[in-house]
């Protein structure tokens, strides 16, 4: 339902009560627990998921999913700041960093796949820029088949001091 207009957008369910508002709550997640509780929807939904991951990769790179604020910068999508920083300290000592286009598979409950942050062709070496790291993270890590680097807080500190190196990518 759409309420009453703000100064600059629409505010949705103004005009409900709060014990209304608790109804839909407790409904949609009752709803939602049903639904995912049923292993054949979950099958259903990590295929048609797989199959969009196929027919539109580049609508499921690191680039637009995460928890962290999007920044635009150089017509990429940054997930936070720190995949930004690293970006633009890779550029500035002439690594050319970018975006892998193909993502690659791992398993973990399923199938899935997973997308690097970027790829340094002249080291032919994959980036991560990692905050919070999970067991999932740890296992796809283990099963890449390719040379990886993982950035963490304490190299994005580095790189804004201005005392991280590119020989720390490859040692």
């Amino acid at each position: 339902m759409l309420g009453k207009k703000g100064a600059n957008q629409y505010t949705y369910g103004a005009e409900m009560t709060e014990t209304t508002k608790k109804k839909i709550s407790k409904s949609t997640s009752q709803m939602n627990l049903k639904r995912w509780s049923d292993p054949q929807n979950r099958i259903k939904h990590s295929e048609a998921m797989k199959k969009a991951v196929e027919n539109n990769p580049d609508a499921y790179t690191s680039a637009n999913r995460g928890r962290t604020k999007q920044i635009i910068f150089d017509d990429i999508k940054f997930q936070g700041q720190w995949e930004l920083d690293f970006y633009k300290w890779a550029k500035e000592k002439g690594l050319d960093p970018v975006r892998p286009k193909s993502g690659f598979l791992y398993i973990w409950n399923g199938e899935r796949t997973y997308f690097p942050d970027f790829y340094i062709k002249s080291l032919d070496l994959y980036i991560e820029v990692k905050g919070y790291e999970t067991e999932r993270d740890r296992s796809k890590w283990l099963q890449f088949p390719k040379k990886l680097c993982i950035i963490k807080q304490a190299e994005i500190t580095k790189i804004k001091n201005n005392t991280f190196g590119a020989g720390s990518l490859v040692s």
